[in-house]
């Protein structure tokens, strides 16, 4: 499957888990502040785990756990995913394919990214429009492949799931 037809599933995905938990909680809609700050926490959540790579100071910092780093990396993509559809104040199939077509260059050209710095990808998911865009390098900086993303995200959404069903 490519990397087009998978983020299409994730986006469907997400739009379905977006509103199951809505109902769950009786909620109309987020809010543009409330998604901006889950991904901020979620990237906290992100450096957090990659603390052993860049943690100079403190010998007890616990090595990174390459698990860890992807379920919270895949975090990030529920909350970028979420502010596109809500961007477009439209969660349809035909919005996912003109967000999809939005990226299509660097879903295109996903293997060819160039490694930039992390604390740049980081610091530019939270405040740029092109959030899918830095995702996708922030990807390939961590060295995961599409392919584990989606079955992160695959295994993320049963998790979710079962969590709404139980009450979270």
């Amino acid at each position: 499957m490519k990397i087009r037809e998978q983020l299409k599933e994730m986006f469907q995905m997400q739009r379905t888990l977006n509103k199951s938990i809505l109902d769950e909680f009786g909620e109309e809609s987020m809010t543009e502040e409330k998604l901006e700050l889950a991904i901020i926490d979620e990237l906290g959540e992100l450096t957090h785990e990659l603390k052993g790579d860049w943690c100079w100071w403190k010998k007890s910092q616990a090595p990174v756990n390459r698990k860890r780093v992807l379920e919270e990396l895949v975090d990030v993509y529920h909350f970028v995913m979420t502010s596109e559809m809500m961007r477009k104040y439209s969660s349809t199939d035909e919005v996912i394919d003109s967000i999809l077509n939005k990226y299509e260059f660097s879903i295109n050209h996903f293997d060819e990214l160039e490694k930039e710095r992390l604390d740049y990808l980081i610091g530019d998911i939270s405040y740029s429009y092109d959030k899918l865009t830095v995702l996708l390098q922030l990807t390939k900086c961590l060295q995961f492949s599409f392919d584990d993303v989606y079955q992160e995200c695959l295994n993320k959404n049963k998790i979710n799931y079962e969590r709404l069903k139980n009450g979270y």
